[in-house]
């Protein structure tokens, strides 16, 4: 295990700062560590507009703010951010919001989900689906006929992955790609990279089973494909994927192995495993370079992507 050299001076950096992120305290506490390093990456790119949206549902609204690019947007992305289903506020993720609605030339609606463990699930899944309806019905000026993708990293790649299971499942809005950043797949924590990661460095195995309880209080709902959607049966028909993972993650194999299912199903994969890289690097923007090479290879794949579907729509 070798770290890339910029991940390294970021972990020397966190401890420097006597920073712990998510791993101690109080819920509040770990919400408010993992804010600290957020305040870390500085501003994001100016925006042509930035929108507060409440989305009203059956349960309660769902708060949504678009980042609007100053160049003609090429598609809409719908976005869940990470943070173990518990941690995460919408300031903490500005700064990449910003920056992938800059570099893929889209917009960016970045949702904000409730939290466990006072909102556990099926709760958070059931504001990513609204978040889906309501971006899906969005085709008026600016959002006029754009391809409509789907993304989030680690837990906020389940509920993306989870989303697009069920719009597929119900004939739900047409997602025409989806985006997976170290996501997790499976809540039961026994791949090979658990046992390889257990104790890090960075997340945890420890880590992960605290987040999984608090999201999934009831044991026996992990192993349903709606929390663990490497446990799907049907993977035919799913949208092209990119699936981004990092080599020094518990979580490594949970994208691994899910990137290697769609492809097995004759789905689109761009796939690529950051060498050196732990856990939460790709939100780094401004403190890590990797993260905007990333994006910079989203942005081109979104491309391809979209003018093969031109050209067959052509035919």
């Amino acid at each position: 295990m070798e770290f890339a050299p910029e991940m390294l001076e970021y972990a020397n950096l966190i401890s420097s700062k006597g920073l712990t992120g998510f791993t101690q305290g109080s819920i509040q506490e770990r919400r408010d560590g993992y804010s600290a390093i957020g305040e870390l990456l500085g501003e994001g790119p100016l925006m042509r507009e930035v929108q507060d949206i409440s989305i009203p549902s059956k349960i309660g609204n769902v708060f949504v703010k678009n980042y609007i690019p100053k160049t003609g947007p090429k598609s809409k992305i719908l976005y869940f951010h990470g943070g173990g289903w518990v941690v995460g506020r919408l300031k903490d993720f500005d700064p990449f919001a910003r920056k992938l609605a800059e570099i893929t030339s889209s917009i960016v609606s970045l949702v904000d989900y409730r939290l466990a463990p006072e909102f556990p699930f099926p709760l958070p899944l059931e504001d990513a689906y609204t978040s889906l309806e309501w971006i899906s019905s969005q085709n008026e000026n600016v959002w006029k006929n754009l391809p409509l993708v789907v993304a989030g990293d680690s837990a906020g790649g389940n509920l993306a992955a989870s989303t697009i299971m069920r719009a597929k499942e119900t004939s739900g809005p047409k997602i025409d790609l989806q985006i997976l950043i170290y996501p997790v797949t499976e809540a039961i924590c026994d791949t090979d990279s658990y046992k390889e990661f257990e104790l890090g460095p960075g997340l945890t195995k420890k880590d992960m089973e605290w987040f999984i309880s608090q999201y999934l209080p009831n044991p026996n709902t992990r192993s349903d494909p709606k929390v663990s959607p490497l446990y799907q049966s049907d993977w035919k028909e799913l949208p092209p994927a990119i699936v981004f993972i990092a080599d020094i993650d518990p979580l490594r194999d949970d994208g691994k192995l899910y990137a290697e299912k769609l492809k097995e199903a004759g789905v689109s994969v761009l796939f690529k495993e950051f060498q050196g890289y732990t856990h939460g690097f790709f939100t780094k923007v401004n403190l890590l370079k990797a993260p905007e090479e990333g994006l910079r290879m989203i942005s081109d794949e979104m491309d391809r992507i979209f003018k093969q579907k031109e050209c067959i729509l052509e035919k």
